[in-house]
């Protein structure tokens, strides 16, 4: 059975960071990235990411409804949000667990206690990424949005899962080791048999650019 699309939607700067080196959540990307992170989390069926995503934003990105006079509307229409953790403990003071979505949970072994506040369902990660993506595709999951972490990201290029890489570059340098892929796994994962073709180039406000690529 085929997988879904899984789309990796980042913004990123020259030296390839996707936070500054304190940490925390990110503020990297203009309001014209905001609009792109906007329109391409609306046409998937869901979003995942990592705990340690989740933990340095404690939300996730709501689609909003613009209209012609910029004002904006939380849309009543959004993709099913999965984290991808064994963690057990999650704090349900974070934002998260207040937004007006549909909340799943992929772990390898059971969480106990879960609220219906939490997470709406619970499914469980089958010895690789291709096997638990066929299970999303079964759910009805088509196409999917990964927002990170480097480690998430990781695994799935390893598995050479990822079909489209939708990356804004932000112009500034700016060092730490919050990467999109982890330098020490570099080795591990590179493939000089892999190559992108560029589908669209975008040039976005304070000379940043959106780049879609696509697997060839």
């Amino acid at each position: 059975m085929s997988i879904p699309k899984v789309t990796i939607v980042i913004a990123s700067s020259l030296d390839g960071r996707i936070a500054f080196p304190e940490g925390g959540e990110s503020h990297l990307g203009s309001e014209e990235d905001k609009k792109m992170l906007n329109q391409n989390l609306s046409i998937v069926d869901a979003t995942i990411f990592g705990l340690g995503t989740l933990i340095a934003h404690q939300s996730t990105y709501l689609i909003k409804n613009l209209n012609n006079n910029e004002k904006v509307k939380i849309s009543k229409t959004q993709p099913i949000s999965i984290v991808a953790s064994n963690s057990k403990k999650f704090n349900s003071n974070w934002k998260y667990f207040r937004q007006p979505i549909r909340r799943w949970l992929i772990s390898s072994s059971k969480v106990d206690n879960l609220s219906n506040k939490d997470f709406e369902r619970q499914l469980f990660f089958e010895d690789s990424w291709e096997k638990t993506l066929i299970s999303l595709k079964k759910q009805g999951i088509n196409d999917l949005a990964l927002l990170g972490g480097a480690k998430l990201i990781n695994s799935f290029i390893k598995e050479d899962l990822i079909t489209d890489i939708k990356i804004t570059i932000i112009p500034q340098i700016i060092g730490g080791r919050y990467t999109w892929i982890p330098p020490e796994q570099t080795n591990e994962i590179f493939n000089l048999k892999r190559l992108w073709e560029i589908k669209s180039i975008e040039n976005l406000m304070n000379n940043e650019i959106h780049v879609h690529y696509k697997k060839i």
